[in-house]
């Protein structure tokens, strides 16, 4: 069975708050809302588990924050205007996304997707049973400014959208983000403040995030490497699954251009292209991310912590692990709990 859904912002973007309100109604039920607090919506038992959290911020900018698993497949068709702005960060999980004049792709565990400035239609499809976690930033595009304060706007214009259009496609269909970028996104993933403090601290974590994206673009391009064929894409988007489903076998890069059927350095260096980021770094820091999802979310000891997220040494992966977050991992389960606690209280 598959459910469909539509959004479109021909009404304007007052309008397209109303159907996104809507559509969250429509699959999850209604908490929150106050003045000072967030909206949730609890997928209803028949739909799926998980929520949806929106807060709105400065000049009607929305901040949602998803945690999703549906029961059956769910389509959401979409056609916006070229003056919708959105940012989408994936924590974990994956959906597909397709789009008329872009293309199509598989968004996945650490993919930034940075909307186009021009009108944009397509769909998105949340396959059953697939977890999704992530970060969606939308607004009017011209709201945005109040976010880069003395820079103004200008900055974004001449860096991202001043990108040729096969690097700009490139980011609409989800580039990795780069650790710095990462960390701000997991921060107002997890935010835990009391609510009247809340909006302001999301509202600085979004700031951070504009000016990183900007200062990303700054770093001299050189030349530009010719594109990779459709099936290189394909072989190299398998690496991050394939390391994290065989966690404690030692690869290395020979074997694991042996298994694609790749030469290392093709294989190093599409990886590069896609990622921004060599393999076995990039597989690190997903395997830190997946050990500070646990430390939240289960009760897990350190040591079992440390084994499924691919270390057979629980010290060095207290050391990885606190050289990435500033904490032990005892620390961070520590201090996620008082701030759930917190906020229970707030």
């Amino acid at each position: 069975m598959t459910r469909r859904f539509s959004l479109t912002s021909a009404r304007g973007y007052a309008d397209l708050g109303r159907q996104y309100r809507e559509f969250y109604a429509a699959i999850g039920t209604c908490r929150g809302g106050g003045v000072e607090g967030a909206r949730v919506y609890d997928l209803r038992p028949g739909t799926g588990v998980g929520s949806v959290t929106v807060h709105e911020l400065l000049h009607g900018v929305t901040l949602t924050l998803y945690d999703l698993t549906f029961h059956d497949e769910l389509i959401l068709d979409f056609e916006l205007a070229g003056d919708y702005f959105e940012l989408e960060y994936c924590v974990d999980g994956l959906m597909h996304l397709e789009e008329r004049a872009t293309g199509a792709t598989v968004f996945g565990a650490n993919g930034l997707s940075i909307s186009h400035s021009r009108a944009s239609a397509g769909r998105l499809v949340r396959s059953a049973g697939q977890r999704y976690r992530g970060v969606s930033i939308a607004a009017r595009r011209e709201a945005t400014g109040v976010f880069f304060g003395s820079l103004g706007t200008a900055a974004w214009e001449e860096s991202v959208e001043g990108m040729p259009a096969e690097l700009r496609d490139a980011h609409y269909l989800g580039r990795q983000a780069p650790p710095e970028l990462a960390a701000a996104f997991a921060d107002l993933y997890t935010c835990a403040l009391p609510a009247r403090f809340r909006a302001l601290y999301l509202e600085s974590k979004v700031m951070e995030i504009l000016a990183r994206i900007v200062a990303g673009t700054e770093s001299p391009r050189g030349p530009v490497r010719p594109p990779m064929a459709e099936y290189e894409i394909e072989r190299i988007r398998k690496v991050p699954e394939l390391l994290m489903e065989n966690l404690h076998e030692q690869h290395t890069g020979e074997s694991l251009a042996r298994v694609l059927g790749m030469t290392p350095k093709r294989l190093n260096e599409g990886f590069k292209q896609l990622y921004g980021d060599t393999v076995f770094h990039h597989h690190r820091n997903a395997c830190l991310r997946r050990a500070s999802l646990l430390l939240v979310e289960t009760d897990l000891s350190i040591a079992a912590v440390a084994l499924r997220s691919g270390y057979s040494s629980p010290s060095n992966f207290c050391h990885a692990f606190k050289k990435r977050y500033g904490r032990t991992p005892r620390q961070y389960r520590a201090g996620r709990a008082v701030a759930g606690v917190r906020e229970a209280v707030s």
